[in-house]
């Protein structure tokens, strides 16, 4: 059997190497490196976290750092009481105060020591990828202690940079050409950075299917001990088709029917949840003014997800909007606290930004005179039912752009008509 000691001395080793031999693509993402807060790093699964490590330590660290990776196989079932004594080598082999401990949800009890760790003037950085497994022991344990950065696959601009494209505000015709092929595989795969770097799209399909198992064997049924691991998968695929529609629980319900599933409302509820956490989907709820429990909701997945839905050639116009999401994501809006989508029976709108400035933000693959006129219907509606006397008004689309006037109770509001590509470029 090898020595712990001399087990632990290899991790440090062939991690730091790891993080010092790490080629980097900067990501647009800031970061606040106040000392005696804790940075907590949280997103989906191969959505970027380490390499956003690296770019904060090649950035501000140089050689002054220690970074341990805790889904190392090597440290599988690390207890809690071993942790001080890896900490004990990896500081003998680099005396430093900078700490950087990737995907540490993975250890029991991983606050207590992160904690302790703070409190003696260590500069702490951690990752992981549940949103509520981390802000668990975040507002608990760290409470006061901690500062939040997430992390998501590439915005299209970021995806841009990758491929080594300049952005800039005017295109030639054969760059905005170019242009438009970097967004059609934008809207095939997403912006899973590793996917992005991959020419192949039979590899990225299988890439992507890879992301895929390992948000569900690991983010879900293993983090949450599942034994009914056939049911819930038979969920989560029709959780994948329902991409960009909206859900109920009896709508679920009734689907798994129709594949000899049966899983109690509550499980589903539970299951929803699981998925949520573990960044494959998102779950964005109909505004209302009143305070009232949501019986539907509309469902988005993470990057590149859609390309295991049964129908995915067919639906261009889910994925954009999809995208949108996601973008508005990145931007810092939070699903049901600030976005929400708006329903009623005579009208939809995509997206409703409520906040400080009100927003509404319809999707639409290729605009032609029929959809226009109910998309600009249903913000007439939306307007006069919402009471928003002062709001921004956007279509976004594949390539049309151009603006539309509409009067509402002798109010004029001006409609911009944006192409996808101009809208996330101009953030």
């Amino acid at each position: 059997m090898i020595d712990k000691k001399i087990l632990f001395e290899e991790v440090i080793l062939d991690n730091l190497e790891i993080a010092k031999k790490a080629k980097v693509i900067n990501r647009d993402i800031e970061i606040k490196l106040i000392p005696n807060k804790i940075k907590v790093i949280y997103g989906v699964r191969r959505g970027g976290k380490t390499y956003f490590l690296f770019q904060i330590i090649n950035k501000h660290f140089k050689d002054d750092f220690i970074y341990i990776n805790f889904e190392d196989e090597r440290l599988i079932n690390i207890a809690l009481d071993e942790l001080n004594e890896l900490l004990k080598i990896a500081l003998s082999i680099k005396n430093t105060k900078n700490l950087f401990f990737d995907e540490i949800q993975s250890v029991d009890n991983w606050d207590k020591f992160v904690r302790r760790l703070n409190d003696s003037g260590f500069n702490i950085f951690i990752t992981g990828s549940s949103s509520k497994l981390l802000s668990k022991e975040i507002a608990t344990s760290l409470r006061g202690r901690n500062l939040k950065t997430e992390i998501l696959p590439l915005n299209f601009k970021e995806f841009l940079k990758f491929k080594n494209f300049n952005v800039k505000k005017r295109y030639s015709t054969i760059e905005k050409a170019e242009l438009l092929k970097y967004l059609n595989e934008f809207i095939k795969f997403g912006g899973f950075p590793e996917i992005t770097l991959i020419d192949d799209e039979n590899i990225k399909k299988e890439i992507l299917k890879e992301y895929l198992d390992g948000i569900f064997y690991r983010d879900v049924v293993e983090r949450h001990s599942i034994r009914n691991i056939k049911e819930i998968k038979v969920l989560r695929n029709i959780l994948i088709n329902l991409f960009a529609n909206e859900i109920s629980i009896k709508k679920i319900a009734n689907l798994l029917k129709e594949f000899n599933t049966k899983i109690s409302r509550e499980c589903i509820y539970n299951y929803l949840e699981y998925f949520s956490d573990a960044y494959l989907i998102f779950l964005l709820n109909n505004f209302s003014y009143k305070t009232k429990t949501i019986s539907y909701s509309k469902l988005y997945v993470i990057d590149g997800m859609w390309n295991f839905s049964l129908s995915f050639s067919k639906n261009k116009g889910r994925i954009l909007e999809n995208l949108v999401f996601l973008e508005l994501r990145r931007r810092g809006f939070v699903e049901n606290e600030n976005l929400f989508y708006v329903k009623r029976k005579n009208y939809e709108v995509d997206f409703l930004i409520f906040g400080e400035n009100k927003e509404l933000i319809q999707v639409c693959y290729e605009l032609n005179e029929t959809n226009k006129e109910r998309e600009i219907k249903a913000y007439e509606k939306a307007i006069k039912d919402l009471k928003l006397d002062n709001v921004n008004l956007k279509i976004i689309t594949y390539n049309d752009e151009g603006f539309e006037k509409i009067t509402v109770d002798d109010k004029e509001h001006l409609i911009e008509i944006v192409p996808f590509w101009k809208w996330s470029l101009t953030y």
